[in-house]
């Protein structure tokens, strides 16, 4: 026989006379109250509807009985026992069942949550996306909306993220907190979406910002101030690798001095980044500005020869342009071996630690002879030969996650728990 489902709601009147029923041994048989009594007002309870729930099948049937509250409790441990499957069947399991209780809305914010332990990003999306428009006026869609945005961005759907947070920037209640939160996230996706323009201003938006209310308010956490200059920095450094260095060599001259100077610029602003303090972001500035240095010196080793140069010229060419350049290398080394000093100090625990280290072994291997004051790290590990890009890092952590250990984030990063 397949399985069939028998489901009972008992309301209040339906509970008060179960519970009637199994107190009668106790309860008064008179239909008035005991002589001298004085009767009272009618007292009424509303208890939360219990669903019973009758399964036929091979084993014979199976009987199931709860409530909103008991769904909710058991789907509230296993999210906090990051059980993200099983909670998100308990939430979604009360929201089918008792889709008009109190615990409806939190429940809604709680399966999202439980959707993106699982990266189910298109699932969490359903859920925030729920919430809001169920319960538009009320706060939790705020921060259902702040969610929202930041999974589209984990799906790198940066065009809905961008819209995301401009609607949220509407909005009339948001903390400052709040306010840089929503503009470093819309920066983040106008710089995925390659408008380094755009992105440019929002995130300066954001430091404008806060000096604007720097003396009203006072900031949960700077993460997303570093993260906002983190990124001003990493459009420097994208228009900077974006030079190439061309014949003849007028233009060459006109090429190098563009790229010299972008290469400052985005120094200058990953130094700011190192200036918030913020030790993840700050590991990561420290590990970009050495790789500006690698890039410089790549750039130059790839750079056109002129034709006029044949045989052995050419070769005396190069010797000389490698000994030239050999003190970018020794920048980059230099900064790699200072930003692993600051990584222990600080005790990051963020893998631009080990980036760092796989720079600086790759780095020492092109120096021969070694640069004086700079010693041998025999600990670093073997590095591939090619250089890699400098890595940029992933999106900001959604609100009140647990913080990825390998993740650019702050501990202090304010954000809603679990409802």
């Amino acid at each position: 026989m397949n399985p069939s489902t028998l489901s009972c709601l008992l309301g209040n009147l339906g509970c008060a006379a179960i519970l009637a029923a199994s107190l009668g041994a106790c309860a008064t048989s008179g239909a008035h109250p005991p002589a001298g009594v004085e009767s009272g007002p009618v007292v009424k309870y509303d208890m939360d509807p219990i669903r019973i729930d009758a399964t036929h099948g091979p084993a014979g049937t199976q009987i199931e009985a709860y409530d909103a509250p008991d769904l909710f409790e058991r789907a509230g441990v296993a999210l906090s026992d990051q059980r993200f499957d099983a909670a998100a069947k308990l939430y979604a399991k009360l929201l089918k069942g008792f889709p008009d209780s109190a615990y409806a809305r939190p429940s809604l914010y709680n399966l999202g949550l439980a959707q993106i332990g699982s990266k189910n990003w298109a699932e969490a999306i359903d859920a925030f996306k729920g919430l809001i428009d169920k319960y538009p006026s009320h706060p939790d869609a705020k921060d259902a909306s702040f969610q929202l945005g930041a999974c589209y961005a984990e799906q790198a759907n940066w065009p809905a993220s961008a819209e995301v947070f401009a609607r949220i920037l509407d909005r009339s209640d948001l903390s400052a907190d709040d306010r840089i939160e929503a503009l470093g996230r819309r920066g983040f996706a106008q710089f995925n979406l390659g408008d380094l323009d755009t992105a440019e201003k929002t995130f300066r938006a954001v430091l404008s910002y806060r000096q604007k209310i720097e003396n009203e308010e006072r900031l949960a956490t700077d993460f997303y101030l570093a993260f906002s200059q983190y990124h001003l920095a990493q459009i420097s450094h994208r228009r900077f690798q974006a030079v190439e260095l061309r014949l003849p060599e007028a233009q060459m001259d006109k090429d190098l001095d563009q790229k010299a100077s972008l290469l400052l610029q985005a120094q200058r602003a990953y130094i700011e980044t190192i200036k918030y303090g913020n030790p993840a972001w700050a590991s990561a500035a420290g590990f970009q500005v050495g790789s500006l240095y690698e890039e410089l010196y790549d750039a130059f080793m790839r750079a056109p020869v002129p034709a006029e140069l044949r045989g052995e010229a050419r070769e005396v060419y190069q010797e000389e342009l490698h000994k030239k350049i050999r003190v970018l290398i020794e920048k980059s080394v230099r900064w790699q071996r200072e930003n692993l000093l600051m990584i222990e100090r600080l005790g990051v625990n963020t893998d631009w630690a080990e980036k760092s280290k796989l720079a600086y072994a790759k780095l020492l291997k092109l120096l021969e002879p070694k640069i004086p004051g700079v010693p041998a790290d025999p600990a670093a590990p073997e590095a591939p030969p090619a250089a890699v890009p400098p890595p940029t890092p992933p999106a900001p952590p959604h609100r009140g996650d647990v913080p990825d250990a390998t993740r650019p984030v702050d501990s202090d990063v304010a954000g809603r728990q679990v409802l």
